[in-house]
């Protein structure tokens, strides 16, 4: 906004001068061209890989949403590391992937997570199936801890017993992804116990199985 002469909302700002200025936002397809959603979303991703450089500005919008929740983490993430090991240049990218916040973790110097802030009230649900959610459209430091997709429809106005189906279900997956990581981490217990300590860790896991 700044390079362009446009007002800031800010009261002071430090702004370094860009060569160019990338976005891929938005999800349309083109029928016309015989375009899919997704393949406009990735030709504008290539383009934008292929010429941003070090001095860039690039601005990704939740790509990889247009195909199968598998593929498209794997092209978000590669793409994600490309930008931060290869191109090196100031990076903005959105994305409901959870799992992409490990970068911080990968490259504490460079990357940085954020959210979008929002207050829980406790005492003003709605349902019993979902708590009831404020959201304040800040942005601040750290990953958001849960996504929120069910208050989101409740705004939008789909009916209660959709929500309340897609609350049970919703509980349901969850169960079976805190059952494979705790599976995970029971593994990796065993493959770092010591033999002579081996038989009591395994009778202590199935006793609480």
């Amino acid at each position: 906004m700044a390079q362009i002469g446009s007002y800031i909302p800010a009261q002071t700002g430090r702004l370094g001068i860009f060569d160019a200025i990338y976005t891929r936002m938005g999800a349309a397809d083109d029928i016309f061209k015989g375009r899919s959603t997704f393949m406009v979303e990735l030709q504008e991703a290539a383009e934008i890989i292929h010429h941003a450089t070090a001095k860039s500005l690039v601005i990704l919008d939740e790509l990889g949403r247009g195909t199968s929740t598998h593929d498209g983490l794997a092209i978000a993430d590669a793409t994600l590391d490309f930008f931060i090991r290869e191109t090196k240049c100031i990076t903005l990218f959105v994305t409901h992937y959870q799992v992409l916040c490990h970068f911080q973790q990968l490259y504490p110097d460079l990357v940085g997570n954020y959210h979008m802030s929002f207050l829980i009230n406790e005492d003003d649900a709605d349902s019993e199936d979902y708590e009831a959610v404020t959201f304040l459209y800040q942005l601040v430091l750290g990953m958001a801890s849960h996504s929120y997709g069910l208050n989101v429809a409740s705004l939008a106005g789909v009916k209660t017993n959709i929500l309340k189906v897609a609350s049970e279900k919703s509980k349901q997956l969850q169960q079976k992804l805190d059952s494979k990581r705790k599976m995970k981490a029971d593994f990796l217990e065993i493959f770092h116990c010591p033999n002579e300590q081996l038989p009591d860790l395994v009778k202590g896991l199935v006793e609480t199985a």
